[in-house]
């Protein structure tokens, strides 16, 4: 009988133990939860943030990095905007963009709306995209590819200011894609 209420007395004292560092984890899973809710959430931005700025099409030239990552036409206002983002790979720079036109499939050319557009004149920081958007207006019908995509960059060093680099960039065949 004593052997009896000795193991009762020792399960019970081990229940009221077991119960008591329950509370414990409940409150430390509880933690845990909201913790991973806060990373899951954060990584969803994050993942959003890459998808826009994936590039559907880069070129690289003279250590500077031009990425189209978006081609979007307005049906009700006849304009196609292209989004790109341009980035710098060795020193401080302040570029000219000139002589920007698109060619439809067609052969119909468009030049630039400047009224809706960046300016063409950024002043870019090493290793920091500045994003651009180019808008052309009057678009015949509706094309579903841009054929060519040009224009005329010159940079200027931020150090040298006499030390210009020309160059003449051509994106083809870009998807457009059509509110």
């Amino acid at each position: 009988m004593k052997k009896i209420l000795f193991l009762s007395a020792i399960s019970v004292v081990s229940l009221m133990y077991s119960q008591t560092n329950c509370d414990a984890l409940k409150k430390e899973n509880e933690t845990l939860q909201s913790t991973n809710k806060t990373l899951t959430s954060e990584n969803e931005y994050l993942k959003k943030v890459l998808e826009i700025n994936k590039p559907i099409l880069e070129i690289e030239t003279e250590n500077s990095s031009f990425k189209i990552t978006k081609i979007v036409g307005n049906k009700a206002e006849k304009n196609i905007t292209i989004s790109f983002l341009i980035e710098t790979k060795d020193e401080n720079k302040k570029m000219t963009i000139e002589d920007i036109s698109i060619v439809d499939v067609e052969g119909n050319e468009y030049k630039i709306d400047l009224y809706k557009s960046s300016k063409p004149f950024p002043e870019l920081v090493m290793g920091v995209p500045m994003k651009l958007n180019f808008s052309f207006k009057d678009i015949q019908g509706e094309p579903l590819f841009i054929k060519l995509f040009k224009f005329k960059a010159t940079a200027q060093s931020g150090k040298n200011s006499f030390d210009k680099k020309r160059s003449n960039l051509e994106f083809k065949d870009l998807k457009v894609s059509w509110n």
